[in-house]
């Protein structure tokens, strides 16, 4: 398995926008993908798309 982990440096966090292309992109990918900030986590893709 791989695995991959970036950190956004930007105070204020992503945006809606760049979110929206993110989850979009995601969705082309058979992974379980997920964003964590402040110890809360929430899925990218929906759970169909995980393997």
């Amino acid at each position: 398995m791989k695995q991959f982990q970036y950190t956004i440096t930007d105070p204020v966090g992503i945006h809606a926008r760049p979110a929206g292309l993110l989850v979009k992109a995601a969705k082309g990918f058979q992974s379980s993908i997920t964003v964590e900030k402040d110890g809360k986590t929430a899925a990218a893709t929906p759970p169909s798309s995980w393997p």
